[in-house]
Parts: C-alpha cells; sequence; structure tokens
C-alpha cells in the first residue's frame, strides 16, 4: 500500500494518527496497466462533491489528476484501486494492489430497513454514517451488500454500489432523482448497453421486482459488473426461497451470471481496455 499525504509518502500507522478525514469528500478508482480508468469524471465529480458541502479544494482539477498519476507510478502497480479524500485541510491519496474478486462469480444481497433519501446522495462524502448503520443491521446475514429504498419503496442503490436488473433484454436502472448517486460505472454501462443496440431505461422499480428480473447486477469502481443471484433470500428469476445457510451463501446451482450482464462485461472490459 502506498499512502501520499500532503505532498509526503507516509506509512499507514502515520496516516492512522495524523488526519481524520470525516467530513470530506472522496473517489474510488480504478487502474488498468498504469493508467486511471475515466480519472477526468472522477476529479470532476470530487469538485462537485466539494462545491455541494461547502468545502473548497485548494488544488486545481489538472493538478489533481497530475499528482494521482504520479503517486500511483510511484506505487508501481499496473493494476490498482486508488482513492483519493479531502478535506478542508488534507488531501490523502491511497494506491493498494488491486485484488480481484475471483471467487465471487455472483453474489446475494439484502434491501436495508433505512431509507436513503436526495440529496446527500449526489455528493461522495466520508460521512458513511447510513452504509456503518445498516452494516450493522444486516451483521448476522453477511450479505455481499445492502440495498436501500427511498421512501416510496423504490430501490436506489447500494451502499458503495449501483444497481440494475434486465427484463425482456431492457438494461433497466433506477432514476438519479430517486436519490442516487450517479456513479462513474453506471454511466459507462449505460453507455455500453446502447453501443451494443440495447434497450436501456432509467425508471423507478421496487423490491419486488428484482426477485423476478431475468438478471440481476451491481457496479461500481472496483467490482465493476457483479451479477447477483439472491435477493432477500429469494432467488432472482422466478423469486422462490433458497434453502441455503441464512439463505445467502451462493452455491453453484444459484449461479444467475445472464447473457446480458455477460454482454455488458465484455464491453466493458473493451472500454477500459481502450485508456
Amino acid at each position: 500500500m502506498t499512502i501520499y499525504l500532503n505532498g509526503k509518502y507516509i506509512q499507514q500507522e502515520q496516516a492512522r494518527c495524523v488526519v481524520s478525514f470525516t467530513g470530506g469528500v472522496f473517489e474510488t478508482m480504478r487502474a488498468y496497466g498504469g493508467k486511471i480508468f475515466r480519472l477526468s469524471e472522477h476529479i470532476k465529480r470530487l469538485f462537485m462533491s466539494a462545491k455541494f458541502l461547502g468545502m473548497s479544494i485548494s488544488y486545481a482539477s489538472e493538478e489533481l489528476e497530475e499528482i494521482c498519476c504520479h503517486v500511483l507510478e510511484h506505487a508501481g502497480h499496473k493494476d490498482a484501486q486508488v482513492r483519493i479524500s479531502i478535506t478542508n485541510k488534507d488531501l490523502l491519496i491511497i494506491v493498494k494492489q488491486f485484488s480481484q474478486i475471483s471467487c465471487r462469480d455472483d453474489v446475494t444481497i439484502i434491501t436495508s430497513s433505512l431509507t436513503k433519501q436526495p440529496p446527500l446522495p449526489q455528493a461522495k462524502s466520508s460521512d458513511f454514517l447510513l452504509g456503518v448503520i445498516a452494516r450493522a443491521e444486516s451483521y448476522s446475514y453477511d450479505p455481499f451488500e445492502i440495498v436501500f429504498l427511498n421512501r416510496h419503496g423504490f430501490v436506489t442503490e447500494g451502499t458503495v454500489s449501483n444497481i440494475f436488473m434486465v427484463r425482456d433484454g431492457v438494461v433497466i436502472t433506477p432514476p438519479a432523482y430517486l436519490g442516487l448517486l450517479n456513479g462513474i460505472t453506471r454511466q459507462c454501462i449505460l453507455e455500453v448497453a446502447r453501443q451494443t443496440g440495447m434497450e436501456t431505461m432509467q425508471v423507478p422499480f421496487a423490491r419486488y421486482d428484482l426477485f423476478t428480473a431475468d438478471e440481476v447486477f451491481l457496479t461500481n469502481s472496483c467490482i465493476e459488473i457483479l451479477p447477483v443471484s439472491v435477493v432477500d433470500g429469494r432467488m432472482v428469476g422466478n423469486g422462490k426461497e433458497v434453502s441455503t445457510p441464512s439463505c445467502l451463501s451462493v452455491c453453484p446451482s444459484l449461479k444467475r451470471n445472464g447473457v446480458i450482464t455477460m454482454v455488458l462485461q465484455e464491453g466493458y472490459k473493451k472500454m477500459v481496455d481502450g485508456i
């Protein structure tokens, strides 16, 4: 792990002692082949988050992009996770070698009893209280991700991901106005879907729709596109309850890596290879 704090490279123990990033903004990015994917878009959103929270960033966007690239080069990793965090006083960049979730071909999720409301999701701030509470609430189930509904019962997003479903060949995701972060990867997937001739829709849908969808998947910069097999103990596709421990341990017979999801995964890979 490489840690850059205010112009200096420091040890992990120093970072814990020196700085607290409560109240700051951040972006988590992926690097492929030594290049950060969609770096400009991430930095642009970082500034938008800061503006939303009334923060002032004392760097130009081009300067932050250059620093991120230099820290990645210093770390020496070709495939990496790059996280930039900023407060009113500090700039922290952490680069880690990326570890692929190779054993998680697909995952299980649950919906939270907590609701998420706009406009806070539009800013990526380090105050993840709602996500922390949701994780604590679901501790006994140990799902891969927890998905929030809004007060009207519509699906919004996960604690760290956007969610999609596929029905009759149509790629569907909740609209941003419901109270969710318009993720960079989310935007890329919609772009890939359109380029491959798929119909896309950004419309509200309920928890039940996930049970009966043909396919469900999560997206973010690190997991890219990750298929979901079970939602709230019910198998995606037919809504039947699954008789696995805690209804959440995925076995091979439950794999739901559908055709549309695989096409989107391949299209996203080509997009990444083009950087």
